[in-house]
């Protein structure tokens, strides 16, 4: 066997071993799936996939990802039901640590997989104009985060749309916050990504289909955090999206989507 015969031969086994391990990780991914839907707790659900993910070399973390990406956009129910709390850059960074998840997303990109929009990287918002945006607080924070964890109606209408977070992370879990309070921040243009982002990390609200649609018709939700939505929308959700989403990838994903549970 000359020398290019034994590069072909070897490049053949390579991706034969290559093809063996990636189906392994798919499968052992289903299993993980199973696994997980047995696990109430958001936040134990989550310890449990990160620890699965850290266990794992990078391309395999990658295609474990992207397997559950798969079956979330086929409209698996377990994986519908699982993966809305765990396919999500900051959930994941908080899991496995941001490197992981820059090494996860690497891979991603590299093998072309549409999962990979999840986890893009932030961009840099402009500032809005002032006639756009609420009035500082003069409160500290600090003393705005014990009024929002206060029952009191008077005080939520106050604290509602405070451009801090953190204020709003606390009046999230506030019992006398109803859904359609969430739906007006969710979907107000005056609301700052950061805040956004908050609404979409908390277990309790974004499971509500109506918050879900609001996050993804608002054009400050980061694109990788409409683009985790997507799967989850109706087809007249989607079709709005797909023809008058801001964000480009936004928009090839819902007609993607669309085109896929047409069976085209």
């Amino acid at each position: 066997m000359d020398g290019a015969a034994r590069l072909r031969h070897l490049q053949t086994l390579l991706a034969y071993h290559q093809a063996c391990r990636r189906l392994r990780t798919w499968r052992d991914a289903d299993r993980l799936l199973v696994l997980l839907s047995g696990i109430p707790e958001p936040e134990q659900r989550l310890h449990r996939f990160g620890e699965h993910l850290k266990a794992c070399q990078q391309d395999e973390a990658a295609w474990t990802v992207a397997r559950l990406h798969t079956r979330v956009v086929a409209g698996d129910p377990r994986a519908r039901q699982v993966c809305l709390g765990l396919l999500d850059l900051s959930r994941l960074e908080r899991a496995v640590g941001a490197q992981a998840v820059g090494a996860i997303r690497a891979a991603l990109q590299q093998d072309r997989d549409p999962s990979a929009g999840l986890f893009a990287q932030a961009q840099k918002q402009s500032e809005a104009p002032d006639d756009e945006t609420f009035p500082r607080p003069k409160d500290p924070v600090g003393y705005r985060i014990s009024l929002a964890r206060r029952p009191v109606s008077g005080l939520i209408d106050r604290l509602l749309f405070d451009p801090d977070a953190r204020v709003v992370r606390t009046i999230l879990g506030n019992p006398r916050l109803t859904e359609g309070e969430v739906v007006k921040l969710a979907a107000s243009r005056r609301t700052t990504p950061e805040v956004l982002e908050a609404i979409a990390e908390d277990d309790r609200w974004i499971t509500r289909y109506a918050v879900k649609v609001a996050l993804a018709n608002n054009p400050a939700t980061p694109g990788r955090m409409v683009l985790g939505l997507l799967p989850y929308l109706m087809h007249q959700d989607l079709r709005e999206l797909a023809s008058g989403s801001t964000h480009d990838a936004v928009r090839d994903q819902a007609a993607t989507l669309l085109a896929r549970r047409r069976g085209v």
